[in-house]
């Protein structure tokens, strides 16, 4: 959500397996390896499998990279071990991260992910479980949260689809953003009485399991999952209309899915007006014109349905395995996306949003000129109050204590309830 490039540290995680496997110390090996900084060494520890899927060179400049983004591993402490991985809690010198690992009868790695940290609750404090509704897929079950108003009428339930990265249900990126944005959006449609479904994407908090090997993700199972949820929402019959809202990445998403699924309306809140390549080309280009031109080359090969061998310095965000994802979200352009809804469609934009402009819900408004354009002043990407200043609009992304926009709950409650 805050950086199309943070959720890229590192994903190989190919399958899952069975048996008694040494996971202490394989993860032990890991991290005296890491911290020595022998590549090569750690690269012994993989397994056929994934050495197809991150060569020695690449190894090397993966390990190279996660050492200058978070130091040193200080601290691996084990989480929990189930059939098939073990998740433990990986303390870097800058960063705190959950290791996911999954090794083969032989003990070698065939999955080996980095996600972010998501503490338990205080001592003291029950942790609630809140999964009271789940989409069943091939891969593994995707779990969500229903929020539904007193009252025995029917109500208007709001699909809300969370933004980039691995970005949880709530709106929070483990200790690396913490918005609670979308758990806001849900309580205050709660009191004026419309229901809201919002989930954990794949690879995210409860729905980890379910993303599978990185190289068989697709922008299409997102597609897929909310459409999904609409279904599920749709033949329920305590909901009088189901209305989809997508933010950031989320918005191109509930698009399509909003008309696959036949949703009854549509908002987006802070979505790109352009496809995500010439997005991230920006983004790029803002920091190293050089690199931003790399970039460019390498996307219009990707689009064009080829494969790409990146350079080191692009390795994140274009190594093989997350390539077959990339191909598929370049087949989605949400100014074409957005002409094909026939349902009503309001689109949100903040004055301050440091990530996607004004200019891109201008898009999408001259894309289909029968949705309502909504502008708020001094509403920033993570839909709070903030200015331009760069220092302030980011300490936005870590205090959850700041609430919404007023103007932002406004018009969402306006719109859902005009919706016929």
């Amino acid at each position: 959500m805050k950086n199309y490039i943070f959720y890229i540290i590192l994903t190989c995680f190919v399958l899952e397996c069975s048996g008694q496997k040494d996971y202490q110390q394989v993860a032990d090996k890991f991290q005296q390896f890491y911290n020595l900084e022998q590549s090569d060494s750690i690269f012994n520890l993989y397994a056929p499998v994934l050495k197809d899927q991150l060569s020695l060179e690449k190894n090397r400049a993966v390990i190279t990279g996660l050492h200058v983004q978070f130091g040193d591993l200080r601290q691996l402490s084990l989480l929990k071990q189930d059939t098939g991985y073990a998740k433990y809690k990986a303390s870097f010198k800058d960063q705190t991260l959950t290791l996911v690992l999954a090794l083969n009868n032989a003990d070698l790695i065939e999955g080996l992910r980095f996600i972010p940290y998501t503490p338990d609750p205080p001592a003291g404090e029950k942790k609630k479980d809140s999964s009271n509704i789940y989409l069943k897929t091939p891969r593994g079950n995707i779990y969500g949260e229903l929020d539904l108003p007193a009252g025995s009428k029917k109500f208007p339930v709001v699909l809300i689809i969370a933004g980039s990265g691995p970005t949880d249900r709530n709106g929070n990126q483990g200790t690396t953003i913490h918005t609670n944005v979308y758990k806001m959006i849900a309580d205050s449609l709660n009191k004026k009485g419309i229901a809201s479904v919002r989930y954990d994407k794949r690879g995210v908090g409860e729905s980890t399991t379910a993303m599978g090997s990185e190289s068989e993700l697709s922008f299409e199972d997102g597609i897929n999952d909310a459409a999904g949820f609409v279904k599920i929402l749709k033949a329920d019959r305590r909901f009088s209309k189901v209305i989809v809202l997508g933010h950031s990445e989320g918005s191109l998403v509930g698009m399509v899915a909003a008309l696959r699924a036949q949703a009854d309306g549509y908002i987006s809140v802070a979505g790109a007006g352009e496809r995500i390549d010439l997005v991230i080309e920006k983004q790029i280009k803002a920091q190293s014109p050089a690199l931003a031109a790399k970039t460019k080359i390498l996307f219009d090969s990707l689009r064009n349905g080829y494969s790409v061998q990146p350079e080191a310095d692009l390795l994140f965000l274009f190594r093989p395995s997350v390539q077959p994802y990339i191909k598929s979200w370049l087949k989605f352009d949400p100014q074409q996306e957005i002409k094909k809804l026939k349902m009503p469609v309001l689109i949100i934009q903040g004055t301050t949003d440091m990530q996607v402009s004004v200019e891109d819900a201008k898009w999408l408004k001259a894309a289909d000129p029968n949705a309502k354009l909504v502008l708020i002043e001094q509403m920033n990407h993570v839909l709070k109050q903030s200015g331009m200043d760069a220092n302030e609009n980011s300490a936005t992304y870590n205090n959850p204590t700041l609430a919404l926009k007023s103007e932002l709950v406004m018009s969402i409650e306006n719109f859902v309830f005009s919706v016929q």
